[in-house]
């Protein structure tokens, strides 16, 4: 027997378990006519459910199309699948393989407003007569003792392409400022909050700060740099404090963000937080040191590594590492040269991780997402963390508006397909930040066969889904991107949200 095949019998014998137990509880409860009764496994002759139900093969439409499970939902007399084929899949001539009770004398499929076809199909003696299934299809069955019921039968096909990466035709909403036309912005996750920093049309400043952009309100309060001005690009958060350069480099730190100390050492850049500790650039003579904070532990810098318009860093974690590992990519060295390689940091030193890997590009944003690579079907994709580099602007001075992705942490890049591509509408991404913050959604179950496609709740997520009943309710992971530049350097006075289509279908639990 085949690997599929003996899927596919797992699924039929899965799908029926909830009926067969129904029935012994039933037989169990009434008195027993023959000794066939006791046989677990017995069907009364009035039994109208459906035991099974796939496609047959058929390569010309999808590969794998037999293995496809459908849901038998035996209370609403509804069989469907969650799991929506692809878009534009031709589901006009479908053989379906239906099973159920052997006191079933009659079996009838009705199609009604088909883009190729309508009328009926009688099952029992033509089962390899294909369906329409582009319409309203129903299933008719009928039983020895007189007794009929029908089902609805659903193809779900996705009406969007699942893993676009989809953006509004208008942004989320403007900067959290407190006046019109900000001059500048800088935004971090601190806390478990994200924090917006601005810098008003007047000169002042303001820290807004939300736990969510779409679902909470922004708490601004107006603050004062007491003795300096910051660099306010330069705003970084480690896990215990937000740090900034003053314009003439010292350090600055916060556990508020309105109460700032200055932290004693001068630096020319940060470039990014790890843990607890802050790693910057610090000039001595004519070298420049990769420094930190606290500790001060420094190295001398290797020729090639940036020195300003990297991204910013991401530090991620496994099981087989000693140490996380924190990465920065792309921007400038010390003499203006445009870099595509990437540089990773393991709490002791820095270290090139690749060369040549990514697109030269200066002021890119580093995401961290997930993404699908289709497995042993087609209708089948497997979720990977996955690094998402956007925006920036290449060695010809143009906004790249193609993204690339890596699946190993920044080592190796592709450029993503065309449906992650950053729309015309949206502005440069330039100089931009980004956070992943998820919101709340809610759907029904019920509704699965009329207009939700489904997909497997990503496992980062899967522990933020709730049910009740039909109802569902999950966590989306939404990209928010924050401000940006335009060609003439003018700030982007807006906040866009993206997220792959298929992370916002209702999950699959």
């Amino acid at each position: 027997m085949r690997y599929k095949d003996i899927i596919r019998s797992f699924r039929r014998y899965y799908t029926v378990l909830p009926l067969l137990a129904a029935l012994v509880a039933s037989a169990t409860g009434c008195n027993k006519k023959d000794d066939d009764e006791d046989d677990p496994a017995y069907i009364e002759p009035s039994s109208l459910a459906v035991n099974g139900f796939y496609l047959k093969a058929d390569k010309n439409v999808l590969r794998g199309l037999d293995s496809v499970f459908f849901s038998i939902d035996l209370q609403r007399a509804v069989i469907y699948n969650a799991d929506s084929l692809p878009k534009g899949t031709r589901i006009t001539d479908l053989i379906p393989v239906i099973s159920y009770s052997q006191y079933i004398n009659s079996a009838t499929i009705t199609m009604e407003g088909g883009s190729k076809r309508s009328g009926e199909s009688d099952y029992l003696h033509s089962p390899n007569d294909s369906i329409d299934f582009t319409g309203s299809v129903r299933l008719t069955i009928g039983s020895s003792n007189g007794g009929t019921r029908v089902y609805t039968l659903k193809v779900n096909v996705h009406e969007q392409e699942p893993d676009s990466l989809c953006w509004g035709e208008t942004a989320l909403s403007a900067l959290p400022s407190r006046m019109d036309a900000p001059q500048e912005q800088k935004t971090v996750m601190y806390g478990g909050k994200v924090c917006c920093m601005i810098k008003e049309s007047d000169g002042s400043h303001t820290l807004a700060v939300t736990a969510n952009p779409a679902e909470d309100p922004w708490e601004k309060r107006e603050i004062g740099f007491a003795g300096f001005q910051p660099r306010l690009s330069t705003l970084t958060a480690t896990d215990e404090a937000l740090c900034v350069l003053s314009a003439d480099g010292r350090l600055h730190t916060s556990a508020d963000g309105v109460t700032w100390t200055e932290a004693g050492v001068s630096w020319s850049n940060i470039l990014g937080a790890y843990g607890q500790t802050l790693l910057g650039l610090r000039a001595d003579g004519d070298r420049m040191m990769l420094t930190s904070w606290p500790g001060g532990a420094e190295s001398v810098m290797p020729d090639g590594f940036p020195t300003d318009e990297y991204t910013n860093m991401y530090v991620y974690e496994s099981q087989w590492m000693a140490a996380p590992i924190g990465i920065i990519a792309g921007g400038t060295d010390s003499r203006g040269n445009l870099l595509s390689s990437v540089w990773g940091y393991d709490g002791m030193r820095w270290a090139k991780l690749s060369d040549d890997a990514m697109p030269a590009l200066r002021g890119a944003t580093l995401v961290p997402y997930a993404s699908y690579i289709e497995g042993k079907t087609v209708w089948e994709y497997k979720e990977y963390p996955t690094l998402i580099l956007m925006g920036g602007v290449g060695a010809d001075g143009t906004f790249s508006r193609d993204t690339y992705i890596s699946y190993n942490n920044g080592v190796a890049w592709a450029k993503a397909p065309e449906l992650m591509r950053l729309p015309e509408y949206m502005p440069g991404l330039w100089r931009a930040d980004n956070v992943v913050a998820g919101s709340r959604k809610d759907a029904s179950l019920q509704d699965y066969w009329r207009k939700m496609p489904g997909r497997r709740m990503p496992s980062w997520y899967r522990v933020a889904a709730e049910t009740d009943g039909y109802d569902v309710s999950w966590v989306c992971p939404y990209i928010y991107i924050f401000g940006g530049r335009d060609a003439s350097g003018l700030l982007n006075n807006s906040i866009w949200r993206g997220v792959i289509n298929r992370l916002a279908f209702t999950p699959i639990l």
